[in-house]
Formats: C-alpha cells, sequence, structure tokens
C-alpha cells in the first residue's frame, strides 16, 4: 500500500452555513436530537459547532442532489434521507458518523456520488459506510451473464442499449429487459452477500479499505462495520414501513422474504433493538397480505356460490 489516511479526524467545513438556503424544520429536528444524544446538549461546545457545520453542508447537498428524484409513492426521495437518519438516531449507539452517513448513504447509487467526493468533504469513516451500502450498478455484471446470442443482438442494437443503459430511454424489449434482470439478481446476491453475518460485512470493509489504499486499526473496522449495519437496519426498517401498497403485493412479499433471508439474523446478532423493529414491520406487513388474501378468498367463494346458483337455475329451466 502507498500513502495512507488516517480516518480518525474530518475536514472542517466552516463555510457550509453559505448552503443553508431552504426553511427546514426537518434538519432542526435532527441536531436537536444530535445535540441531546451525543453531546450532552451542549451547543456551545465546540465538537457539536464543528459538526453542525459539517452536517448542514451535507444535508443540504442531498437535498438538492435528490430534489428531483421520487420514491414510487411518489414521496420526495429525499424524505427517506432524513427519515433513516432519525431512525439511526432512535437505535441505541447513534454516533455522529452514522448520522452522517445516514443522510448520504443513498448518494453513491442513485445520484452518482463517488467515494472521493464524500472522503475528501468528510469522513473517509462515512466514505467506507455509504460505499459499503451501496450497489453497483447492474450493467457492470452483463459481462457474467450474457449469452454469445444476445451479445450478437446487442452488437446489432447497439444505439438503442446505450440509450437503456444510461437510462435516457425506456425500453420493451425483452431481451434488454431480462439481460438486466438477470445481471441485478446476480449483482444483489453478491450485495447481500456483506450482510449475512458482522464478520462478512467487516471482510468487505477490508476490502473497500484495500481498494480505496486507506490504513485502519482493526477497532476502527469494527466501528465502521457495525456504523455501516446500524444504518442499514435504519433504512430497511423506514423501507418496509412505507413498503405496502394495494397495488404491489408480491413486490411487498418479496420485500419481507428479502428481509428475513438478509437482515434478521444480523440484526439479531449486532443490533437486538433493530431486529425488533425489523420483525414488527415484517409482522404488521404480513397482517395486511393475510388480511387481503383473505378478502381474495372470500371475493372467490362468494363468486364460485353465484355461478353455482346461476348454472343449477339456467339447466333447471331447460329441463323445465
Amino acid at each position: 500500500m502507498g500513502e495512507t489516511t488516517d480516518v480518525r479526524y474530518y475536514k472542517d467545513n466552516s463555510d457550509a452555513n453559505e448552503v443553508r438556503i431552504w426553511n427546514d424544520k426537518g434538519v432542526d429536528v435532527i441536531l436537536n436530537n444530535v445535540k441531546l444524544k451525543l453531546f450532552d446538549n451542549n451547543s456551545e461546545s465546540e465538537d457539536y459547532k464543528s459538526f453542525v457545520r459539517n452536517f448542514y453542508s451535507l444535508y443540504y447537498r442531498m437535498k438538492e442532489d435528490f430534489s428531483k428524484i421520487y420514491r414510487t409513492t411518489w414521496e420526495r426521495y429525499f424524505e427517506h434521507l432524513r427519515e433513516v437518519t432519525n431512525n439511526v438516531l432512535d437505535l441505541p449507539h447513534p454516533n455522529v458518523e452514522k448520522v452522517l452517513t445516514a443522510i448520504a448513504h443513498d448518494s453513491i447509487e442513485d445520484v452518482w456520488k463517488t467515494f472521493s467526493g464524500i472522503s475528501e468533504d468528510y469522513w473517509y469513516s462515512v466514505a467506507l459506510s455509504v460505499q459499503a451500502i451501496s450497489k453497483d450498478p447492474w450493467f457492470l455484471y452483463v459481462d457474467d451473464v450474457i449469452t454469445e446470442e444476445e451479445k450478437k443482438y446487442l452488437w446489432d442494437n447497439n444505439r438503442q442499449f446505450s440509450l437503456f443503459l444510461t437510462g435516457e430511454e425506456e425500453s420493451k424489449d425483452s431481451i434488454f429487459i431480462n439481460l438486466k434482470n438477470r445481471a441485478k439478481v446476480l449483482r444483489n446476491k453478491e450485495y447481500f452477500s456483506h450482510m449475512k453475518s458482522f464478520d462478512a460485512m467487516k471482510e468487505h470493509i477490508i476490502w473497500l479499505t484495500e481498494r480505496y489504499n486507506i490504513a485502519l486499526s482493526g477497532s476502527e473496522i469494527e466501528i465502521i462495520t457495525q456504523n455501516t449495519l446500524d444504518v442499514k437496519f435504519a433504512d430497511r426498517i423506514h423501507n418496509l414501513s412505507t413498503q405496502w401498497s394495494d397495488k404491489g403485493i408480491q413486490k411487498t412479499k418479496d420485500k419481507v422474504e428479502e428481509t428475513k433471508k438478509y437482515f434478521l439474523s444480523v440484526a439479531k446478532e449486532t443490533n437486538p433493538d433493530a431486529y425488533r423493529k425489523l420483525q414488527h414491520e415484517i409482522f404488521m406487513l404480513e397482517g395486511k397480505i393475510k388480511e387481503i388474501n383473505n378478502r381474495v378468498e372470500c371475493i372467490v367463494v362468494h363468486w364460485s356460490k353465484k355461478q353455482y346458483w346461476e348454472v343449477l337455475l339456467f339447466w333447471s329451466k331447460q329441463i323445465s
């Protein structure tokens, strides 16, 4: 390894107040909570003032970057980032790294922020956690799943596929869509393999430090690993709490099963409070799914009985 960087200190963005251009009560709620839980309610602390400058800078940068992005519920995506930050503060043992990671946790994956961009302005520990939480673009996995026949097809339709890759154009091309889905399956399998245990995430963090040439002590790696998992738990808790849609029952079922498969075990191992919150959200969603299934069953039974009497009436008329 060449030149290394110590992650224990972060830059003080002294001019960060200049970016505070919105009147936003949400940021004040978070900061009051941080002040109470992390700085003994001492707003005069120099550490707190330094954190506030950094948080303002990152908060409003994320708000601007995500300003045109919406969730499938048509809620502003930034609200998700803010709620995940609040969730982190509601879980045991919050710290300033978790708070900064939470507000920026989707920035690499969704708005193409870079590891170096986050690490230069904020903490290397935050950048490592955000990178560890982020899924790689699906198209990086295309070479691993594509067939020779598909390669020829893409060669013949190169321009259309390029527009599909960049998201500039939607496509109903079944080959494009099928290739994307298979690439995403492989990507997700690799991504969630890091979630199966504390040690698995720790290994991933170590791999990232080697990739970005960062020197960390064993205790620092352990802290960053726990920070990363806790932010991911907070993220999944909010995702589950906003998951329900009468029009997307199968998607909800898939999300519940995914959470059971990849999150519950490691949450139970590393953060029992997060485990209980995840269990609660699963219980609520499964209750709604069961209610819908019962309604569907009643409708089927009702129409089956109705059709039975209609058929019986028809044949009785024919006989008479």
